[in-house]
Protein backbone atom coordinates (compact mmCIF):
# COMPACT_ATOMS: atom_id res chain seq x y z
CA UNK A 1 0.00 0.00 0.00
CA UNK A 2 1.29 3.47 -0.84
CA UNK A 3 2.06 5.73 2.09
CA UNK A 4 4.04 8.58 3.56
CA UNK A 5 6.50 7.81 6.33
CA UNK A 6 8.90 9.79 8.49
CA UNK A 7 12.55 9.04 9.19
CA UNK A 8 14.35 10.26 12.31
CA UNK A 9 17.76 11.90 11.88
CA UNK A 10 19.25 13.05 15.17
CA UNK A 11 15.86 14.20 16.40
CA UNK A 12 15.00 15.90 13.10
CA UNK A 13 12.12 14.38 11.12
CA UNK A 14 12.57 13.83 7.42
CA UNK A 15 9.77 12.73 5.12
CA UNK A 16 9.29 9.94 2.63
CA UNK A 17 6.61 9.54 0.02
CA UNK A 18 6.46 6.07 -1.40
CA UNK A 19 5.28 2.50 -1.45
CA UNK A 20 6.56 -1.05 -1.78
CA UNK A 21 7.24 -0.69 -5.51
CA UNK A 22 7.28 1.96 -8.24
CA UNK A 23 3.55 1.60 -8.92
CA UNK A 24 2.64 2.19 -5.27
CA UNK A 25 5.07 5.10 -5.11
CA UNK A 26 3.48 6.68 -8.19
CA UNK A 27 0.07 6.19 -6.56
CA UNK A 28 1.26 7.90 -3.37
CA UNK A 29 2.61 10.80 -5.42
CA UNK A 30 -0.70 11.09 -7.28
CA UNK A 31 -2.59 11.19 -3.98
CA UNK A 32 -0.32 14.01 -2.76
CA UNK A 33 -0.80 15.77 -6.10
CA UNK A 34 -4.57 15.65 -5.61
CA UNK A 35 -4.32 16.77 -1.99
CA UNK A 36 -2.28 19.88 -2.73
CA UNK A 37 -4.13 21.42 -5.66
CA UNK A 38 -7.27 21.48 -7.77
CA UNK A 39 -8.96 18.16 -8.33
CA UNK A 40 -7.75 16.31 -11.42
CA UNK A 41 -10.28 14.66 -13.71
CA UNK A 42 -7.68 12.68 -15.57
CA UNK A 43 -4.17 11.24 -15.51
CA UNK A 44 -1.22 10.49 -17.72
CA UNK A 45 -0.32 6.80 -17.69
CA UNK A 46 3.20 5.67 -18.66
CA UNK A 47 5.20 2.46 -18.62
CA UNK A 48 6.98 1.74 -15.37
CA UNK A 49 9.10 -1.02 -16.86
CA UNK A 50 12.82 -0.69 -17.41
CA UNK A 51 12.92 -2.08 -20.95
CA UNK A 52 12.69 1.34 -22.60
CA UNK A 53 14.34 3.21 -19.72
CA UNK A 54 11.15 5.19 -19.30
CA UNK A 55 11.78 7.40 -22.32
CA UNK A 56 8.12 7.58 -23.34
CA UNK A 57 7.24 8.86 -19.89
CA UNK A 58 9.64 11.82 -20.15
CA UNK A 59 7.31 13.75 -22.44
CA UNK A 60 4.40 12.95 -20.15
CA UNK A 61 5.35 15.65 -17.62
CA UNK A 62 4.63 18.44 -20.11
CA UNK A 63 1.33 16.86 -21.11
CA UNK A 64 0.46 16.44 -17.42
CA UNK A 65 1.11 20.16 -16.93
CA UNK A 66 -1.06 21.06 -19.89
CA UNK A 67 -3.88 18.94 -18.47
CA UNK A 68 -3.25 19.62 -14.77
CA UNK A 69 -3.02 15.91 -13.90
CA UNK A 70 -0.51 13.51 -12.28
CA UNK A 71 1.51 10.74 -13.93
CA UNK A 72 0.82 7.12 -12.98
CA UNK A 73 2.67 3.96 -14.02
CA UNK A 74 1.64 0.66 -15.53
CA UNK A 75 3.16 -2.63 -16.53
CA UNK A 76 3.12 -3.32 -20.25
CA UNK A 77 0.58 -6.11 -20.20
CA UNK A 78 -1.66 -5.31 -17.25
CA UNK A 79 -2.76 -2.46 -15.01
CA UNK A 80 -1.29 -2.88 -11.50
CA UNK A 81 -3.72 -2.96 -8.58
CA UNK A 82 -2.08 0.10 -7.03
CA UNK A 83 -2.61 2.08 -10.24
CA UNK A 84 -6.18 0.87 -10.60
CA UNK A 85 -6.91 2.00 -7.05
CA UNK A 86 -5.19 5.34 -7.63
CA UNK A 87 -7.34 5.96 -10.70
CA UNK A 88 -10.47 5.25 -8.66
CA UNK A 89 -9.34 7.67 -5.96
CA UNK A 90 -8.47 10.38 -8.49
CA UNK A 91 -11.32 10.01 -10.93
CA UNK A 92 -14.13 8.54 -8.87
CA UNK A 93 -15.93 5.29 -9.45
CA UNK A 94 -17.21 5.08 -12.07
CA UNK A 95 -14.79 7.53 -13.72
CA UNK A 96 -17.32 8.77 -16.27
CA UNK A 97 -16.15 11.95 -17.96
CA UNK A 98 -12.48 11.51 -17.06
CA UNK A 99 -9.70 10.94 -19.59
CA UNK A 100 -6.48 8.98 -19.16
CA UNK A 101 -3.74 9.70 -21.69
CA UNK A 102 -1.53 6.64 -22.21
CA UNK A 103 2.05 7.26 -23.33
CA UNK A 104 3.51 5.05 -26.05
CA UNK A 105 2.44 2.43 -28.55
CA UNK A 106 1.46 -1.20 -28.02
CA UNK A 107 5.08 -2.30 -27.66
CA UNK A 108 5.24 -0.14 -24.52
CA UNK A 109 1.67 -0.35 -23.15
CA UNK A 110 -0.58 -3.11 -24.47
CA UNK A 111 -4.18 -2.60 -25.54
CA UNK A 112 -5.24 -4.69 -22.52
CA UNK A 113 -4.16 -1.82 -20.26
CA UNK A 114 -6.34 0.65 -22.17
CA UNK A 115 -9.22 -1.82 -21.87
CA UNK A 116 -8.67 -1.91 -18.10
CA UNK A 117 -8.73 1.90 -17.99
CA UNK A 118 -11.96 1.97 -19.99
CA UNK A 119 -13.47 -0.55 -17.56
CA UNK A 120 -13.25 2.15 -14.87
CA UNK A 121 -15.56 4.34 -16.95
CA UNK A 122 -12.78 6.68 -18.10
CA UNK A 123 -11.86 7.42 -21.70
CA UNK A 124 -8.43 6.07 -22.67
CA UNK A 125 -6.46 8.03 -25.30
CA UNK A 126 -3.18 6.65 -26.64
CA UNK A 127 -0.43 9.25 -27.16
CA UNK A 128 2.08 7.68 -29.50
CA UNK A 129 4.15 7.92 -32.63
CA UNK A 130 6.14 5.44 -34.65
CA UNK A 131 8.85 5.44 -31.95
CA UNK A 132 9.89 7.33 -28.82
CA UNK A 133 10.69 10.43 -30.87
CA UNK A 134 7.23 10.36 -32.38
CA UNK A 135 5.59 9.84 -29.00
CA UNK A 136 7.35 12.90 -27.56
CA UNK A 137 6.27 14.92 -30.58
CA UNK A 138 2.68 13.71 -30.21
CA UNK A 139 2.61 14.83 -26.55
CA UNK A 140 3.97 18.25 -27.53
CA UNK A 141 1.31 18.63 -30.22
CA UNK A 142 -1.48 17.73 -27.81
CA UNK A 143 -0.34 20.47 -25.45
CA UNK A 144 0.51 22.99 -28.17
CA UNK A 145 -1.78 25.69 -26.79
CA UNK A 146 0.15 25.67 -23.49
CA UNK A 147 3.69 26.07 -24.84
CA UNK A 148 5.39 29.01 -23.15
CA UNK A 149 7.28 31.86 -24.80
CA UNK A 150 10.39 32.94 -22.89
CA UNK A 151 13.33 35.27 -23.51
CA UNK A 152 16.39 33.23 -22.56
CA UNK A 153 19.14 34.96 -24.58
CA UNK A 154 20.09 38.62 -24.34
CA UNK A 155 19.22 40.53 -27.50
CA UNK A 156 16.80 37.86 -28.69
CA UNK A 157 13.02 38.16 -28.45
CA UNK A 158 10.71 35.88 -26.55
CA UNK A 159 10.15 32.60 -28.36
CA UNK A 160 8.17 29.43 -27.89
CA UNK A 161 10.53 27.10 -26.10
CA UNK A 162 11.11 23.34 -25.87
CA UNK A 163 13.50 21.04 -24.08
CA UNK A 164 15.57 18.63 -26.15
CA UNK A 165 17.05 15.46 -24.63
CA UNK A 166 18.82 12.41 -25.96
CA UNK A 167 16.38 9.65 -26.81
CA UNK A 168 18.60 6.71 -25.91
CA UNK A 169 18.08 6.94 -22.13
CA UNK A 170 16.39 9.03 -19.45
CA UNK A 171 19.53 10.23 -17.64
CA UNK A 172 19.53 13.90 -18.61
CA UNK A 173 15.78 14.25 -18.93
CA UNK A 174 14.93 12.94 -15.47
CA UNK A 175 15.23 16.32 -13.77
CA UNK A 176 13.20 18.15 -16.43
CA UNK A 177 9.78 17.11 -15.11
CA UNK A 178 9.13 20.07 -12.78
CA UNK A 179 10.15 22.59 -15.45
CA UNK A 180 8.18 20.83 -18.19
CA UNK A 181 5.08 20.76 -15.96
CA UNK A 182 5.24 24.21 -14.36
CA UNK A 183 6.93 26.10 -17.18
CA UNK A 184 4.79 24.55 -19.94
CA UNK A 185 7.87 23.50 -21.87
CA UNK A 186 7.50 20.36 -24.03
CA UNK A 187 10.29 17.81 -24.02
CA UNK A 188 11.32 16.52 -27.44
CA UNK A 189 13.88 13.82 -28.17
CA UNK A 190 16.80 13.47 -30.53
CA UNK A 191 19.29 10.85 -31.61
CA UNK A 192 22.87 11.71 -30.69
CA UNK A 193 24.08 12.51 -34.20
CA UNK A 194 20.89 13.22 -36.10
CA UNK A 195 17.78 15.29 -35.44
CA UNK A 196 14.92 12.90 -36.28
CA UNK A 197 12.50 14.07 -38.97
CA UNK A 198 9.55 13.77 -36.58
CA UNK A 199 11.30 16.06 -34.09
CA UNK A 200 12.27 18.47 -36.84
CA UNK A 201 8.66 18.60 -38.03
CA UNK A 202 7.38 19.21 -34.50
CA UNK A 203 9.81 22.10 -33.99
CA UNK A 204 8.61 23.68 -37.22
CA UNK A 205 4.90 23.01 -36.84
CA UNK A 206 4.82 24.20 -33.22
CA UNK A 207 6.82 27.33 -34.10
CA UNK A 208 9.52 26.54 -31.54
CA UNK A 209 12.07 29.36 -31.66
CA UNK A 210 14.53 28.13 -29.06
CA UNK A 211 15.42 24.88 -27.35
CA UNK A 212 17.16 24.03 -24.11
CA UNK A 213 19.48 21.14 -24.93
CA UNK A 214 20.03 18.77 -21.98
CA UNK A 215 23.45 17.18 -21.69
CA UNK A 216 26.78 17.59 -23.40
CA UNK A 217 28.02 16.56 -26.82
CA UNK A 218 28.27 12.95 -25.72
CA UNK A 219 24.47 12.95 -25.66
CA UNK A 220 23.55 15.57 -28.28
CA UNK A 221 26.35 16.10 -30.79
CA UNK A 222 27.33 19.21 -32.73
CA UNK A 223 25.61 17.74 -35.79
CA UNK A 224 22.26 18.10 -34.05
CA UNK A 225 23.14 21.62 -32.93
CA UNK A 226 23.99 22.48 -36.53
CA UNK A 227 20.63 21.08 -37.66
CA UNK A 228 18.85 23.27 -35.11
CA UNK A 229 20.77 26.29 -36.33
CA UNK A 230 19.78 25.51 -39.90
CA UNK A 231 16.14 25.55 -38.78
CA UNK A 232 16.63 28.99 -37.24
CA UNK A 233 16.18 27.61 -33.72
CA UNK A 234 18.29 29.22 -31.00
CA UNK A 235 20.03 26.92 -28.53
CA UNK A 236 20.62 27.22 -24.79
CA UNK A 237 22.88 24.38 -23.65
CA UNK A 238 22.59 22.72 -20.25
CA UNK A 239 25.74 20.59 -20.17
CA UNK A 240 26.97 18.44 -17.33
CA UNK A 241 29.67 15.90 -16.66
CA UNK A 242 27.03 13.69 -15.01
CA UNK A 243 23.24 13.53 -14.87
CA UNK A 244 23.44 15.12 -11.41
CA UNK A 245 25.49 18.01 -12.75
CA UNK A 246 23.01 18.51 -15.59
CA UNK A 247 20.15 18.44 -13.09
CA UNK A 248 21.79 21.14 -10.99
CA UNK A 249 22.32 23.42 -13.99
CA UNK A 250 18.75 22.88 -15.19
CA UNK A 251 17.33 23.76 -11.76
CA UNK A 252 19.35 26.98 -11.80
CA UNK A 253 18.09 27.82 -15.30
CA UNK A 254 14.48 27.14 -14.33
CA UNK A 255 14.81 29.44 -11.32
CA UNK A 256 16.77 32.30 -12.90
CA UNK A 257 14.78 35.48 -13.66
CA UNK A 258 13.42 35.98 -17.13
CA UNK A 259 15.15 38.62 -19.22
CA UNK A 260 13.36 41.92 -19.65
CA UNK A 261 15.79 43.83 -21.85
CA UNK A 262 16.94 46.06 -18.98
CA UNK A 263 20.53 47.26 -18.86
CA UNK A 264 22.98 45.10 -16.95
CA UNK A 265 21.13 41.83 -17.38
CA UNK A 266 23.13 38.61 -17.89
CA UNK A 267 23.59 37.06 -21.33
CA UNK A 268 21.37 34.12 -20.40
CA UNK A 269 18.16 34.38 -18.40
CA UNK A 270 15.83 31.72 -17.08
CA UNK A 271 12.21 30.73 -16.76
CA UNK A 272 11.51 32.76 -13.63
CA UNK A 273 10.10 29.85 -11.64
CA UNK A 274 10.64 29.85 -7.89
CA UNK A 275 12.16 26.41 -7.35
CA UNK A 276 15.29 27.90 -5.80
CA UNK A 277 13.22 29.83 -3.24
CA UNK A 278 11.18 26.87 -2.03
CA UNK A 279 11.40 25.89 1.62
CA UNK A 280 10.86 22.22 0.76
CA UNK A 281 12.20 19.94 -1.94
CA UNK A 282 12.17 16.33 -3.16
CA UNK A 283 15.04 13.86 -3.45
CA UNK A 284 14.79 10.98 -5.91
CA UNK A 285 16.96 8.15 -7.15
CA UNK A 286 18.65 9.32 -10.37
CA UNK A 287 19.38 5.80 -11.63
CA UNK A 288 16.03 4.06 -11.17
CA UNK A 289 13.94 6.32 -13.39
CA UNK A 290 10.28 5.83 -12.37
CA UNK A 291 10.25 7.69 -9.06
CA UNK A 292 11.82 10.83 -10.47
CA UNK A 293 9.51 10.77 -13.47
CA UNK A 294 6.31 10.59 -11.44
CA UNK A 295 7.59 13.11 -8.88
CA UNK A 296 8.24 15.74 -11.57
CA UNK A 297 4.60 16.88 -11.95
CA UNK A 298 4.13 17.01 -8.16
CA UNK A 299 7.25 19.13 -7.71
CA UNK A 300 6.15 21.28 -10.62
CA UNK A 301 2.68 21.85 -9.18
CA UNK A 302 4.18 22.82 -5.82
CA UNK A 303 7.07 24.80 -7.37
CA UNK A 304 9.56 22.75 -5.37
CA UNK A 305 12.95 21.55 -6.64
CA UNK A 306 13.51 17.90 -7.48
CA UNK A 307 17.04 16.78 -6.65
CA UNK A 308 18.57 13.58 -8.02
CA UNK A 309 21.08 11.38 -6.27
CA UNK A 310 23.06 8.22 -6.83
CA UNK A 311 21.53 5.43 -4.75
CA UNK A 312 24.64 4.44 -2.79
CA UNK A 313 25.69 7.90 -1.63
CA UNK A 314 24.57 11.49 -2.02
CA UNK A 315 26.01 12.82 -5.25
CA UNK A 316 28.49 15.69 -4.61
CA UNK A 317 26.84 17.84 -7.28
CA UNK A 318 23.50 17.35 -5.57
CA UNK A 319 24.93 18.11 -2.14
CA UNK A 320 26.28 21.40 -3.47
CA UNK A 321 23.04 22.49 -5.11
CA UNK A 322 20.96 21.50 -2.07
CA UNK A 323 23.21 23.63 0.12
CA UNK A 324 22.95 26.58 -2.26
CA UNK A 325 19.18 26.29 -2.68
CA UNK A 326 18.38 26.96 0.95
CA UNK A 327 15.64 24.35 1.28
CA UNK A 328 14.73 23.67 4.88
CA UNK A 329 13.40 20.15 4.48
CA UNK A 330 13.48 17.31 1.98
CA UNK A 331 11.10 14.49 1.15
CA UNK A 332 12.58 11.34 -0.32
CA UNK A 333 10.64 9.79 -3.19
CA UNK A 334 10.33 6.08 -2.54
CA UNK A 335 11.23 3.99 0.47
CA UNK A 336 14.68 2.96 1.65
CA UNK A 337 15.35 0.74 -1.33
CA UNK A 338 15.13 3.77 -3.60
CA UNK A 339 16.78 6.41 -1.41
CA UNK A 340 18.54 4.81 1.59
CA UNK A 341 18.21 6.46 4.99
CA UNK A 342 21.91 7.37 4.96
CA UNK A 343 21.52 9.22 1.65
CA UNK A 344 18.48 11.11 2.91
CA UNK A 345 20.35 12.00 6.11
CA UNK A 346 23.31 13.30 4.08
CA UNK A 347 20.94 15.41 1.99
CA UNK A 348 19.31 16.75 5.13
CA UNK A 349 22.74 17.70 6.47
CA UNK A 350 23.54 19.48 3.19
CA UNK A 351 20.28 21.41 3.47
CA UNK A 352 21.19 22.55 6.98
CA UNK A 353 24.66 23.64 5.82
Amino acid sequence: MSRSVDVANGGRVMGRLGGQDRYETAAAIAAEFARTGPAARGAVLASGEDAGQGVDALAGSFLAGHLGVPVLLTRRGDLPDATRAALADLLGSPATGATVHVMGGTAVVADAVLDAVRATGATAVRVSGGDRYGTAAAAARLGASSIASVALLAGAPEARTALLAGGSATADGLSAGPLAFAGRVPLLLTARDELPAVTRDALRDLAIGQVVVLGGTGVVSSRVLDALDALGVRVVSVPGATRYDTAAVLTALASAPQLTGAAGEPDVGGFGLTFADAAQGYLANGVRFPDALTAGPLAGRQLRPLFLTAPAALSPETANVIGAAGVGSLTAVGLGGAVPDAVLAAADAAARG
